[in-house]
């Protein structure tokens, strides 16, 4: 399937060259109709769902005010999604002409022709530019045409095509481990591969660094709430989780982080792993080189949907900086500080080794000079368009790195 797609899309762009588009575009539609036919309604994989989805386009005229010279001019086509199960009897019929059927295959086969893996890592870069993975976490997901947010539960999902969502609803749980301290970063790695797992491709990467996350947090928490902490000693607890987004190289989607605080005095495993010179995170250090890439002049953007708290002026503009204090390709470049694993496990044992110490120490600990803490990132959601997955899926298919 994925071979005749590939060549259809290569006939496609020499006939382009040839003759234009009119002269065969109901060859095309022969071909994609087939390919529904074919592939979504006659043959049925065992784990394969039994709903079918089409990319349904309405004509839309804008009024006479959008016109040039009196004629009104056909605006951007309306898209929709409808989904049936494969046994209604309202099943549009093969070939109908406001049916998108080449993106309602490609729809189909995203959803439902392919398994998804995302890789969740925390890492630092070496001396000589390779990334050292501590820990990492990969989850099953699966695409979907739609989204709801992740930072409250039971709201009704929106559609999102031609945005393709792979979401972690449980991200708390499941990335529960994933703590991110001074010299680390978060990186982000999804994987597309087909039932037979006969090719891997991946379709995002990203990452993160612990100081742009921590700017940016530092930036959305209350002032009021980080005084009382101090006030009281370490008894007051800012437990808030912000959702901190972040691009993929050369803006390819985003991923979305939920980042909140890791108490001082957190006993969670995350919180005893670096106590002794053999424990787990020592013993699962593995590295991998870096490919180089293209070096880019302004780095990404990220944001995240969170309300706006007010802040004092003289904070705006350090506010503002914070926002485009992320690199995704950071994952993929050589870095000039020189990540030390040594430094980042320091903080680990400063931050998470004080449950026994008493309320004057943890007061110290909040007000030392570097203001470092651990801070959770847990994914909950990469989003890519629909084309570029294609792109990736049939042209690219770029091997993977984490999951190695």
């Amino acid at each position: 399937m994925l071979r005749a797609i590939a060549e259809e899309r290569g006939r496609l762009s020499l006939r382009r060259e040839v003759c234009g588009l009119g002269c065969f575009k109901d060859d095309r539609i022969v071909f994609w109709t087939w390919m529904f036919s074919t592939y979504f309604m006659e043959k049925l994989a065992p784990r394969q769902d039994d709903m079918l989805f089409y990319v349904r386009r309405k004509r839309a005229y804008p009024g006479n005010e959008g016109t040039i010279d009196g004629r009104k001019a056909e605006a951007e086509p309306e898209v929709e999604v409808e989904v049936y199960r494969r046994d209604s009897k309202k099943l549009p019929g093969l070939g109908d002409p406001d049916i998108d059927w080449e993106e309602s295959v490609c729809l189909n086969l995203i959803l439902q022709k392919l398994d998804y893996m995302v890789t969740c890592a925390v890492c630092t870069r070496a001396d000589g530019g390779d990334i050292h993975i501590h820990r990492k976490k990969s989850q099953q997901v699966f695409a979907s045409p739609s989204k709801h947010p992740m930072d409250s539960k039971g709201e009704e999902s929106k559609m999102s095509y031609p945005n393709i969502f792979f979401m972690i609803d449980s991200f708390e749980e499941v990335f529960s481990d994933m703590t991110v301290g001074e010299g680390e970063m978060v990186c982000v790695e999804l994987v597309a591969s087909d039932k037979t797992n006969t090719f891997q491709g991946v379709i995002f990467q990203g990452s993160i660094r612990y100081e742009a996350l921590k700017k940016v947090y530092d930036n959305r928490v209350s002032v009021a709430a980080r005084m009382a902490q101090k006030m009281s000693f370490g008894f007051y607890k800012y437990n808030n989780m912000e959702f901190v987004r972040m691009k993929g190289p050369q803006g390819k989607g985003h991923a979305e982080m939920a980042v909140s605080r890791v108490s001082t005095g957190d006993t969670s495993p995350c919180g005893t792993e670096d106590s002794s010179p053999a424990s787990p995170m020592h013993e699962r250090v593995t590295s991998f080189s870096t490919p180089p890439t293209p070096e880019r002049n302004n780095r990404p953007a990220f944001f995240s949907p969170s309300l706006k708290r007010k802040v004092p002026r003289n904070r705006i503009a350090e506010m503002k900086k914070s926002h485009s204090a992320n690199d995704s390709e950071e994952f993929f470049r050589e870095d000039d500080s020189g990540a030390d694993l040594h430094n980042a496990t320091n903080l680990r044992s400063r931050s998470l080794s004080g449950t026994g110490r008493s309320l004057v120490g943890s007061w110290l600990k909040l007000n030392r000079a570097d203001g470092n803490f651990l801070l959770y990132a847990h994914l909950t959601y990469v989003t890519l368009p629909l084309h570029r997955i294609l792109t990736d899926i049939l042209e690219v298919r770029q091997k993977p790195i984490l999951m190695t």
